[in-house]
């Protein structure tokens, strides 16, 4: 993408790029001089803690919300951007099934709001994700951004936002700028998400060469190790585990993250951890967090080492190594990057702000505002963290596989355009079925959706051409057309996903929690709930849609344990090999976990954590795909009237709601 288009619409404020960050968030600005600059929050902090207390009507976010914690365990969320893009994560808020782009969109609207309290406005901005995030993950930031009321002018890499702020840092987007190549490793910890990017910068075009990362490992995965080590120690002197108590359980973690931080200041630490009346002082030196954190920074170092081997490239090809990303403090990064590289770690950009600096020079330059005449327009070249393919049969084998299209790694945006038979003669349908992933294995793949071509003339014959045109966008966002030249019959779309939320907006959002807090807690002075004759109360439309998809996944699993109907075959086959794929994928990964029990060296250990890593991705693709072919079997046995025995109270449950939804 040339990076010197203008936004469809001149927003009233300055360029703003918000980096949306599992543990914490912040919002920078380009001023009248050019130069990036981090907005305070109300309580004068450029980082705002991404975590949210639902204390009664009131919507509490950032440092108070963690403080609040410890006292209010259960109504306390964060790290929520991990489960970003995922049907299987909500937070139960007073009785209230919250997804997270809900929670992700109450940050980016506080965020909001102290940008408008600093510019005046806001009314689109960059906004910033991990490298390695899919195109579920992607859209998902989009949508929590409308909710917020953000219009998004683009989505940029974290790593690729961080080699902008070290360009500008470095003088490199001047007209006076050397073009001689430079090619930079950014090595991004975050809270929750960890990447690894090699761009090659010559003069103002940035070129992202390879990029790897794992959206399951940050700095709260070395928390969770302080953590564990410190309630095993006082379990093992004391006999009691203070993981057992909500209250005690919240301050234990906050301390253990306090833990982490000093250690990278100081050498030991004093800790007193507190539970059932005990206090006992414990040591904590900076070996011994490194000793049990050992594999998590290995699997760091692997993909580091992935990432030059995909690149093809050395370590002597590298000049600069950039660090950002909180978590990047800790030394123990610092001599490990050192030791593979032989080189110095470049930390002259600050860990915290530079990806929302990157992000707000993206915007100014979307923008097409110049602040300095010696500014020159810059072009940002991405490349897709995932390969693109599709779902097909094999001539030989008959079993699906998928095919790649667009492999990972390819510069981005990018075109392309394949050709596919029709499968059998006399076909009135083309589905193409596009997914993400490395695996020719479809259920090892993340679904992404469907392109379909409906209602082809009969008596065509078999292998027709069906001509399917890929589109890789520089945002990471994906369109896919389809076309049968010979009946003149195109399909265009933005992927259809399998399963799409429909989420209303964020005060509709804010009014369904109130209205939970009030159920769930009588006025002061109204009778107990027992002794009122209330009304049932009425789920709104979402509950009972839900509902309804709850009551066909229930249909579907009965009617799998019958012969299929004739009219019912093709969604009785198609259930039946999503249940198989996901009761599969359930046993490797309890597989791995007896695995995890007896891993025993370093290599044991990360061999196994990243099969974990990457086969509990697998798993939730499969059973969202089993829950919507169980969804549609179930449906289509209603409709066609062919429910087996048992199922007339379910039968009665779907025709009430059916009429109510109507």
């Amino acid at each position: 993408m040339n990076a010197t288009e203008e936004s469809r619409k001149k927003p009233s404020h300055p360029p703003v790029g918000i980096d949306l960050g599992t543990t914490y968030s912040a919002a920078a600005y380009v001023d009248h001089t050019g130069r990036p600059i981090c907005i305070p929050n109300d309580m004068g902090e450029v980082l705002t803690p991404s975590a949210i207390l639902f204390d009664g009507n009131d919507v509490v976010i950032g440092k108070e919300a963690v403080r609040c914690s410890v006292t209010d365990p259960a109504i306390f969320a964060e790290c929520f951007k991990r489960d970003v893009g995922s049907d299987h994560y909500r937070k139960e808020v007073h009785g209230v099934s919250v997804p997270p782009e809900v929670l992700s969109a109450l940050i980016l609207d506080r965020i909001k709001q102290d940008v408008i309290r600093q510019l005046g406005s806001l009314d689109e901005a960059v906004i910033t994700v991990p490298s390695f995030f899919d195109e579920r993950r992607r859209r998902a930031t989009q949508e929590a951004a409308r909710m917020a009321g953000i219009r998004v002018q683009d989505i940029i890499n974290e790593p690729t936002a961080a080699a902008l702020a070290y360009g500008f840092n470095q003088g490199l987007l001047r007209e006076s700028a050397s073009d001689r190549p430079v090619k930079v490793l950014v090595y991004d910890l975050g809270g929750g998400t960890f990447d690894v990017t090699i761009l090659k910068i010559a003069g103002r075009h940035f070129q992202t060469l390879a990029t790897d990362g794992d959206v399951q490992l940050g700095g709260r995965d070395f928390d969770e190790r302080i953590f564990n080590y410190l309630a095993e120690q006082f379990l093992e002197s004391q006999g009691v585990d203070p993981r057992s108590d909500a209250g005690d359980c919240a301050q234990l973690w906050l301390d253990a993250q306090q833990t982490k931080h000093s250690l990278s200041e100081r050498s030991r630490i004093n800790v007193v951890v507190s539970h059932a009346g005990i206090r006992e002082r414990m040591v904590v030196t900076r070996q011994t967090f490194e000793k049990i954190s050992e594999d998590l920074l290995s699997r760091t170092e692997s993909t580091t080492r992935l990432v030059l081997n995909q690149a093809e490239i050395e370590w002597d090809d590298i000049e600069h190594v950039l660090v950002v990303g909180g978590s990047s403090r800790m030394p123990m990064v610092t001599e490990m990057l050192e030791r593979l590289s032989g080189k110095s770690v470049n930390r002259t950009l600050s860990p915290d702000e530079a990806i929302a600096w990157g992000a707000a020079i993206y915007a100014s330059v979307l923008t097409g505002k110049k602040h300095d005449e010696k500014q020159a327009p810059f072009n940002v070249v991405n490349v897709n963290s995932h390969s693109l393919g599709i779902v097909g049969r094999d001539a030989k084998t008959r079993r699906r596989m998928v095919q790649c299209v667009i492999p990972k790694n390819t510069p981005l945006p990018h075109v392309v355009q394949r050709k596919y038979p029709t499968m059998y003669a006399d076909q009135r349908s083309v589905a193409i079925r596009v997914v993400e992933g490395e695996s020719t294995n479809p259920a090892q793949c993340s679904d992404l959706g469907i392109c379909e071509i409906t209602d082809l003339p009969p008596g065509l014959r078999q292998g027709e051409t069906v001509l399917v045109q890929y589109r890789y966008e520089t945002n990471g966002l994906i369109s896919v057309s389809a076309r049968m030249p010979v009946v003149r019959r195109t399909a265009a779309v933005e992927i259809r996903h399998a399963q799409t939320t429909n989420l209303d907006s964020l005060a509709a959002w804010r009014d369904r929690i109130r209205r939970g807090v009030v159920e769930a807690q009588p006025q002061p002075g109204q009778a107990p709930e027992a002794d009122l004759k209330k009304e049932p109360l009425v789920e709104d439309r979402q509950q009972q849609l839900s509902r309804l998809d709850d009551l066909y996944v229930l249909v579907g699993q009965i009617v799998l344990d019958h012969p299929a109907p004739r009219k019912l075959r093709k969604s009785h086959e198609m259930a039946a090999k999503a249940v198989q794929s996901a009761e599969s994928v359930q046993a490797e990964l309890a597989n791995l976990l007896a695995q995890q029990e007896g891993a025993q060296t370093s290599a044991d250990r990360i061999r196994v954590y990243t099969g974990l890593a990457q086969i509990k991705e697998q798993l939730q693709t499969v059973e969202n795909q089993a829950r919507y072919s169980l969804i549609q079997l179930g449906r289509d046995s209603h409709q066609t009237d062919s429910l087996p025995d048992g199922c007339d109270e379910h039968r009665r449950e779907i025709d009430q709601l059916r009429t109510i939804l109507q």
